[in-house]
C-alpha cells in the first residue's frame, strides 16, 4: 500500500511548501526533457565527432550555421534537426539551462520548508545535472569513445529518474 502524500508531508507548511516548489519544477522538468530529447539527435548527427571542442566549437562560440538556422527558420526548419552544428549547438545551450535551472531550483528550495524526501530530491536533481553535464563535456573532448558515450546516455537516465523521483516527492493531497 503507498503512503498518502500527508504522510509524507507532514505539516501545512510542508505541502504549501512542495506546491510552491512544484509550480517551479515543472518549467525546470520542460528544459530538462529538451535537452534529453534533444540528446538521441546529437548522437545520430555524430555530432560530438565533428565539433569536440569546448567551450568553443572549433573557433566560433555561435556556429555560423546556427545562425543561418535562425535566420531563415521557416525555410531551413530541418536543420534544427539535421545539421551537425546546430543540433551539437542546441544540446550545448539547453544543457547549460537544465544546469543553471536545476541549481537555481535547489536554490529557491533553500528557503520553503520541505519534507525531508523533498528535501533531498531537490539536492539530487542539480548534483545528476551537472555530472550529467560534465560527462558530455568529458565524452566531447575525448572524440566519444564508445564506453563514455554509453555512460552518458545512461547519465541521462539517471537524470530522468532524479527528475520523477523529485515530481514524486512533490506530490499533494488532493481536496475535494
Amino acid at each position: 500500500m503507498r503512503p498518502s502524500p500527508a504522510v509524507l508531508h507532514k505539516t501545512a507548511e510542508a505541502i504549501s511548501a512542495a506546491k510552491r516548489l512544484r509550480f517551479w519544477a515543472v518549467p525546470v522538468t520542460a528544459a530538462i526533457t529538451l535537452t534529453l530529447i534533444s540528446g538521441p539527435f546529437v548522437a545520430g548527427n555524430d555530432a560530438g565527432r565533428a565539433y569536440n571542442t569546448w567551450p568553443k566549437m572549433i573557433d566560433d562560440w555561435v556556429p555560423p550555421e546556427w545562425t543561418a538556422a535562425v535566420c531563415t527558420p521557416l525555410q531551413s526548419w530541418r536543420l534544427w534537426f539535421e545539421e551537425t552544428a546546430v543540433v551539437q549547438f542546441n544540446h550545448r545551450c539547453l544543457a547549460y539551462t537544465s544546469v543553471g535551472s536545476a541549481l537555481a531550483l535547489f536554490a529557491y528550495s533553500t528557503q520553503l520548508a520541505l519534507s525531508p524526501a523533498a528535501c533531498a530530491a531537490v539536492r539530487l536533481l542539480p548534483v545528476a545535472v551537472g555530472a550529467q553535464m560534465c560527462l558530455g563535456i568529458a565524452t566531447l573532448l575525448l572524440y566519444v569513445p564508445t564506453e563514455l558515450g554509453v555512460a552518458h546516455q545512461a547519465g541521462g537516465v539517471a537524470v530522468l529518474t532524479a527528475l520523477g523521483y523529485l515530481l514524486h516527492t512533490l506530490r499533494t493531497p488532493v481536496v475535494l
